[in-house]
């Protein structure tokens, strides 16, 4: 396909009469239409497509209808369907009344344009930049950020039925892109063992069974990878992505040398991090957040809460599951300042907190990050008689640790932390700790001296400070902008279902989550034109009426 760039897509004036009359009040997609005019334009998508071709929709109407389409949770048909029949999408599109539309695939293949494109990111700018022409959003002010979970689009398997499985996508890859390749390979037993999902339920019951399928599994496994890498067999059948995960996910599961093959044991199995739970979505992994645990991936928000403009979402990222939230944070500054939208303040709950990101945060971007640091979990800081790190006097320049009652350390040693981050390890002198009458309130030991580990000073003294202002109600009080995040996440869950990916692998979930944004950012500022004030705090009926019911 090849694309015509148009200038604009006025709205026809016949259009524009019916609209007008169906909708005296107006809707949301007429009225973001009269505020914000033309969100994109052809032009910004003219990498995405060929020079030379049959002409295609066009991509500026193909990403409104996306986003409107997230901000009604429509499916691509309905999507379609709304193109064809609804005055106000027409209206919103710049579309005659006779027009007919597209077929629902056309999303489908514009989205995959996106994401081979890498350009879902320009979704996001492109409106932002159009809300900052309106003065809907500036640079600065107060921002806060939240995660929450998100199910990749793909059932979770067992172990037998992993291998399995896999193996079985393989051959349904290789039977479509080689068929007479397969053909002459695959043994008869393949087509009654592998026809079939992978169900537990028609699998072996007893222990001894699995293992037994299992490492019958992974010989036919072995057997289809040293074919596709065998010197007579079409290179390029090591390319296709069934076979990479097969590879790979052979490697986690199995392990061969001279004495033959065995399936793993469960110590020897990778990580959450690293393996691989679905032949569907490779990329998906295993995380636990409060207990909790999920395949999938994360979905960031940020947002601005201004009182006196529309909260409006500014950034989105996606990651795996197992990634930490306090590891998005330096990215994140960066594509804010990329964009000319940091914030004064960045409020985030302790997920996303760690001194040396405040301190970076600070240092390389002006930033105030806002969200309170882990305390002290060592055991004498939870016991209020213990001798805590607080209790020691440290003594920068002459690199030594004065205790409680006037010893001083024996050594001082700069380290790391299994995290990578640099640490100061000091300890005591056995002679001078083994006779403390206070000896139970610094050391469990009965033979060893106290050991002390701190961060560097910089570290150490936004620690203690940023601590002793956690305690304060100032703090607490600018940390109380944080909660409305969550809202956000409701609402994008009630919208777009936000907990339950579309589609599968990382670039296209993010895409979802970038469409699912630029819809919030809509239904906001066709609230905030239309005078509604953003949502308080829920409150349960029973907790409202005991508000009501309640004296002054």
């Amino acid at each position: 396909m090849t694309m015509w760039p148009r200038a604009s897509h006025a709205i026809p004036t016949m259009t524009a009469q019916v609209a007008r009359a169906a909708f005296p009040k107006g809707c949301l997609a007429i009225r973001v239409r009269d505020a914000l005019g033309e969100l994109f334009e052809d032009a910004q998508f003219a990498e995405l497509f060929a020079v030379r071709g049959r002409p295609a929709v066009s991509p500026a109407r193909l990403a409104l209808v996306s986003v409107l389409q997230f901000a009604e949770g429509l499916s691509d048909r309905q999507a379609a369907d709304a193109v064809r029949g609804r005055i106000d999408w027409k209206y919103a599109l710049g579309l005659e009344l006779t027009d007919t539309g597209f077929d629902a695939s056309v999303l489908s293949e514009f989205r995959a344009r996106l994401v081979a494109g890498d350009a879902a990111e320009q979704l996001l700018h492109r409106m932002l930049a159009r809300l900052r022409e309106r003065g809907l959003l500036v640079r600065g002010g107060r921002q806060r950020t939240d995660a929450t979970h998100v199910l990749a689009a793909v059932r979770e398997l067992n172990r037998l039925e992993l291998v399995t499985e896999t193996l079985r996508a393989a051959l349904e890859a290789l039977a479509v892109a080689a068929p007479t390749w397969l053909e002459g390979f695959v043994p008869d037993q393949w087509y009654e063992r592998y026809g079939q999902r992978a169900r537990d339920w028609r699998l072996p019951k007893a222990e001894a069974a699995r293992e037994a399928q299992a490492v019958t599994v992974g010989t036919d496994g072995f057997a289809l990878l040293e074919a596709v890498y065998a010197a007579e067999a079409p290179s390029w059948l090591r390319e296709v992505p069934a076979v990479q995960t097969l590879r790979r996910l052979w490697l986690q599961q199995y392990y061969r040398d001279q004495q033959g093959l065995r399936w793993r044991s469960k110590s020897e199995l990778p990580p959450g991090a690293l393996a691989i739970g679905s032949p569907y979505d490779s990329e998906a992994r295993y995380g636990i957040k409060r207990g909790v645990g999920w395949r999938g991936y994360k979905a960031h928000f940020t947002e601005t809460c201004e009182p006196d403009r529309p909260h409006l979402i500014v950034h989105v990222a996606t990651t795996v599951a197992a990634t930490g939230d306090v590891d998005t944070v330096t990215a994140r500054h960066a594509d804010l300042a990329a964009a000319d939208l940091l914030p004064d303040e960045h409020v985030v709950d302790a997920g996303y907190t760690s001194v040396d990101h405040v301190l970076a945060a600070r240092a390389d971007h002006g930033v105030e990050l806002v969200g309170p640091l882990p305390p002290d979990a060592g055991w004498q800081a939870r016991q209020q008689q213990g001798f805590d790190l607080t209790r020691f006097a440290i003594d920068w320049d002459r690199q030594q640790v004065t205790c409680p009652n006037g010893k001083t350390s024996r050594n001082w040693h700069h380290s790391h932390s299994r995290q990578g981050l640099p640490i100061v390890q000091v300890s005591f002198r056995a002679a001078d700790c083994t006779p403390c009458p206070d000896r139970a309130r610094c050391t469990h030991s009965p033979t060893l001296a106290r050991g002390l580990t701190f961060r560097p000073r910089a570290q150490y003294e936004a620690q203690q400070r940023l601590r002793a202002e956690q305690a304060t109600d100032a703090w607490q009080q600018r940390y109380a902008h944080r909660a409305g995040v969550e809202g956000t996440i409701a609402q994008a869950a009630r919208r777009a279902d936000l907990h339950q990916a579309r589609y599968r692998g990382l670039a296209k979930t993010h895409l979802e989550h970038v469409l699912t944004a630029l819809a919030l950012n809509l239904v906001r500022v066709d609230a905030w034109l239309s005078g509604i004030p953003p949502g308080g705090t829920w409150a349960s009926r029973l907790t409202r009426l005991r508000a009501e019911l309640s004296p002054v």
